[in-house]
């Protein structure tokens, strides 16, 4: 590790965090690796054990690393950085350099709730595709997502490969339906234990909940789908908008 330049305006105890997330960006520390104690960077860097404590909670409130109880601090997978939930995760993954996948659990008809049916528009004898998938991001899952789609749209989706296949482009390229609006909202929760066993993480760590809406350039809802993202593996960002002024109502 590099030493800390004692002349700085920078504080210690982030360069030192400094030093550590150069290590983790550039791959010499991976994901899952344990970081250094408090004993061993003080050290290292000849500081006191408060700078190296400070050090490791910049780190774990920055996201680069995560602590565990009676066992130390290691390096957190990369944060991805979803937009909204509003896009096809097929494409947000790849803009990201990562490699999207699926692993299917169920794809069948079914009769939709009253909730669902409400959504889609659907009228009383109309069934809808039920598609449960694990989402994952060069091989590893983040995600899981339960999507209803209005058949009608798509007859035959059921027998389609949704595995290995964007299911927006299917949509387009095979059943001329053209994903053009998208709503949703989002909150915060501990995972419930199915989604922890799916998602390889503890029950009750924090997920990311996305409810979304699909629609074609006509406002015709497409699909309602769940998703629920490991809150350790995602950032959800909304872009830059226009605040309007006080006279645009506040």
């Amino acid at each position: 590790m590099a030493s800390v330049n004692r002349h700085s305006y920078v504080p210690l105890y982030l360069q030192i965090a400094r030093t550590i997330e150069q290590m983790v960006r550039s791959g010499e520390l991976q994901p899952g690796m344990q970081l250094p104690s408090e004993r061993e960077i003080a050290e290292q860097f000849s500081v006191s054990r408060v700078t190296a404590r400070q050090a490791l909670d910049e780190l774990v409130s920055g996201g680069i690393a995560y602590r565990v109880q009676g066992r130390g601090t290691f390096v957190a997978e990369p944060k991805i950085r979803e937009v909204s939930g509003l896009c096809s995760f097929s494409d947000d993954m790849r803009s990201q350099g990562l490699e999207p996948s699926s692993r299917v659990l169920s794809q069948k008809i079914v009769p939709p709730t009253d909730e669902i049916r409400r959504k889609l528009k659907l009228g009383p004898d109309d069934l809808i595709l039920q598609l449960d998938r694990v989402r994952l991001a060069d091989g590893r899952p983040v995600a899981f997502e339960r999507a209803s789609v209005n058949i009608k749209l798509c007859p035959g989706l059921e027998n389609d490969d949704l595995a290995t296949q964007s299911l927006f482009a299917l949509l387009r390229n095979k059943y001329d339906v053209y994903p053009e609006w998208a709503e949703a909202e989002i909150e915060a929760r501990g995972a419930l234990a199915e989604e922890a066993g799916l998602l390889e993480m503890g029950i009750g760590q924090p997920v990311m909940v996305a409810y979304r809406m699909t629609y074609t350039e006509e406002f015709e809802p497409i699909e309602y789908v769940i998703s629920v993202y490991r809150g350790d593996r995602f950032t959800f960002y909304v872009g830059r908008q226009r605040i309007p002024s006080p006279f645009e109502g506040e």
